[in-house]
């Protein structure tokens, strides 16, 4: 679901990381700002989006009705999952989180660059790849992605504020189409924060893979004609907006609230749906901006391409990009004493 998102989950996650820093060090390591998202998203209304008036109209209701209901969600947050040591022995399921967001903050974590965008990582594995090896790999000491992320997360959440600021101070004395142009860069800026938000930390809500697969399945029953007029993310973000959130953040959770959907939710889901595909199949077509962070995902595309002719790897997806690059580069670091031969090759 890479066109629905749920507004409040950014607002929750900048509210969590203000809070835990005013906490004494002693209570930091008792808490897991991945459990108190989640906990908070659970009490309060989803606010899910697709297009960029969505986006809009959901960030600006939340801001003005819903300050004071995430403060205090985030802070009995605090209060009540300090003691949940589950998230040590149990945690959520890497396939359980994925997303193309995701896949970018495991490449940045690969190459140890904060701010890498999709339209810069074929240039980041080319010149990795000229180099003769990966130079993070090469001291003996392997982590995994998972546990490279985990010791990065915490750091992270303050790290992400810092470049807004400093290219807004360094805008002071410049020209007024260098202000324009740095504006533009801000806004940006932006926008790829919220496309990137939460993928430092572990939780789902199960109801949004769930949801969009039954509405697919309901679309495919329907007339071609029909499957046209329908967009299943519109059709996702009605139900789910309809629907109390289920966040989980371990695996023990994640079963726990899906036995709960299986046994008490299917109608409701279902009827919900069928509500949500008779209202788009009677609204008329609609020309609407995608949400704004909906062109990061078109230059993963265009990466996507660029990676497959670099790496000579037709099987590259967004879903394994992160995996496939770090093979490569292993692989050529482990072969770098055949360098010079694998280089005359690419050069002729």
């Amino acid at each position: 679901m890479s066109s629905c998102r749920n507004a409040l989950e950014e607002l929750v996650i900048e509210e969590a990381e203000a809070q835990y820093k005013r906490l004494s060090a002693d209570v930091k390591e008792r808490v897991d700002l991945s459990d108190v998202i989640a906990y908070a998203l659970n009490r309060l209304p989803p606010m899910y989006a697709t297009t960029m008036i969505g986006w809009v109209q959901q960030r600006k209701k939340a801001e003005q009705e819903l300050g004071a209901a995430i403060t205090k969600a985030v802070r009995n947050g605090f209060l009540s999952t300090q003691s949940d040591v589950l998230r040590q022995n149990d945690p959520m399921p890497d396939h359980e989180l994925i997303s193309q967001a995701r896949s970018l903050f495991k490449l940045r974590k690969l190459f140890g660059r904060d701010y890498l965008k999709w339209k810069d990582v074929p240039n980041t594995v080319r010149n990795a790849l000229d180099d003769g090896y990966y130079r993070g790999l090469s001291s003996g000491t392997y982590f995994s992605l998972d546990r490279r992320n985990a010791l990065l997360a915490r750091s992270y959440a303050i790290r992400r504020r810092t470049t807004p600021n400093l290219l807004s101070n360094s805008s002071s004395n410049r020209s007024k189409s260098t202000k324009t142009q740095q504006n533009i860069s801000l806004a940006e800026i932006k926008y790829f924060e919220s496309y990137m938000s939460g993928t430092v930390y572990r939780y789902s809500n199960i109801l949004e893979n769930l949801v969009a697969a039954i509405v697919e399945r309901r679309v495919q029953r329907l007339d071609e004609t029909l499957q046209k007029k329908i967009n299943i993310d519109d059709v996702s973000a009605y139900v789910l907006n309809r629907l109390n959130p289920m966040y989980a953040t371990s695996r023990r959770g994640l079963q726990s609230l899906r036995q709960r959907v299986k046994s008490e939710m299917t109608n409701q889901i279902v009827s919900i749906i069928k509500e949500a595909l008779a209202k788009v199949i009677q609204s008329p077509e609609r020309a609407l901006s995608p949400l704004p962070f909906e062109k990061f995902n078109q230059e993963l595309e265009e990466a996507l391409v660029q990676l497959r002719e670099i790496l000579q790897r037709d099987d590259i997806t967004w879903r394994n990009v992160a995996e496939v690059v770090e093979e490569c580069l292993r692989g050529s670091r482990e072969s770098r004493s055949d360098y010079p031969t694998w280089r005359a090759k690419q050069d002729v």
